[in-house]
């Protein structure tokens, strides 16, 4: 994140940086916002020096948001040597977008008329407390047992998950985490080909960890924990309520009507969820660890924040790379992909990973096995190596 930082307080002085600027016909006007993104290989540098793409945007006012008004150049700035070392121009030059700003704030919003009216009060309440307890950084509830980590890459690392089995403790998982998050992008025209971040691994979902606050990233009986880290200075830093504990209603758990006499058996479900939420330039990223009463542990990833944005000039065709969302704004087709760490340990280390699928019989249709050709069976595939794993998933995939 410090490098980030270093390099826009370089773009904002340098003079080739300003006239590109004046080049996109901002004259006089020109004022700036950046966001760098690491460049994950870009032959005419070669390896051996860190770099950073600036994506360049013009704000009109300090508040609007930049990701309307994007620019058609890019800074390409050596980390090393902390100077801008090339600017990328397209043989097209795009002018900057001359329609009316948008704006997320508060005050913005009021202008337009304001927020909605028609929500009556929902309040979440737990007279008595919450159903899970405490012990520093462990959590227990309804039967399971989780140690709550974190760290500057990951963002929450569960470690030491259990089971209380009637009595017994039985090991479940060693230690969860979102790994890595890779959101490449579809346009294929230089240089464009390098939006491929890897938000955790570049900057990390630890580092970029939002304090939470009550009532708007959280409702109801909330425990919060703090999270500490080392910095790129080797300073420790913490951030207040990165970690967010609380329980809610999960509908219905159970319910079986017998038609003989209606007799009704229902009961309600909860859950608790363990989160922290992170800004990753343009997007937010909240992280939901969610725990159930029947067993099922489920990772829950919700995206918010603003698009990511690149000129356009009117009518362009975007070639299917992207989408118009604004007149004179290109929004290009891009993924968001997570990979989780996963550690089974369930009774214990010696666990086996199967692949499932819902498979028709083998006999043909008219057989004696199979006359009406309605059998099938859940077929299970053994991953014996990380390398068999991705073969086989590949295959089902082709």
């Amino acid at each position: 994140m410090e490098d980030l930082q270093i390099v826009e307080k370089i773009v904002r002085t340098d003079p080739r940086v300003i006239e590109h600027g004046g080049l996109s016909s901002l004259g006089d006007e020109y004022a700036d916002a950046e966001i760098a993104w690491t460049i994950g290989h870009d032959e005419r540098f070669g390896n051996k020096i860190r770099l950073q793409q600036a994506l360049m945007y013009y704000r009109p006012h300090v508040d609007d948001s930049q990701y309307s008004f994007p620019l058609d150049f890019t800074p390409i700035y050596n980390c090393n040597s902390q100077e801008i070392v090339h600017i990328d121009i397209p043989e097209i030059r795009r002018p900057v977008n001359r329609f009316p700003a948008l704006n997320y704030h508060a005050p913005a919003i009021e202008k337009e008329g304001g927020f909605r009216k028609d929500l009556k009060p929902l309040h979440i309440t737990q007279p008595e407390g919450v159903s899970f307890q405490v012990d520093g950084r462990i959590i227990s509830w309804q039967n399971w047992k989780v140690h709550v980590g974190f760290n500057y890459r990951e963002g929450i690392v569960l470690n030491n998950i259990t089971y209380n089995d009637k009595g017994s403790e039985r090991g479940i998982f060693y230690r969860l985490s979102l790994a890595e998050m890779v959101v490449p992008y579809g346009n294929p025209e230089h240089p464009h080909h390098r939006k491929h971040a890897f938000d955790l691994g570049e900057y990390g979902g630890g580092y970029m960890t939002n304090s939470l606050s009550l009532g708007c990233d959280c409702k109801g009986a909330i425990h919060y924990m703090d999270a500490s880290f080392v910095n790129k200075a080797g300073s420790p830093q913490t951030i207040k309520n990165a970690i967010c504990i609380h329980e809610e209603d999960a509908g219905i758990l159970f319910k079986h009507t017998d038609f003989r006499d209606d007799s009704l058996v229902v009961t309600r479900a909860r859950k608790l969820i363990i989160s922290h939420v992170f800004t990753a330039a343009n997007y937010e990223y909240c992280v939901y660890w969610i725990f159930h009463q029947d067993g099922t542990v489920q990772l829950e990833v919700k995206l918010t924040g603003i698009l990511n944005t690149y000129s356009m000039n009117p009518d362009e065709d975007t070639k299917g790379w992207g989408t118009q969302v604004y007149p004179g704004v290109n929004a290009h087709n891009h993924q968001h992909l997570f990979c989780l760490r996963v550690d089974p340990n369930i009774d214990g280390p010696d666990n086996t990973v199967f692949m499932v699928d819902a498979t028709p019989g083998a006999a043909p249709v008219g057989s004696e096995e199979n006359k009406y050709g309605n059998a099938f069976y859940a077929h299970k595939t053994e991953f014996k190596t990380p390398e068999q794993s991705q073969d086989l998933g590949d295959e089902q995939y082709e």
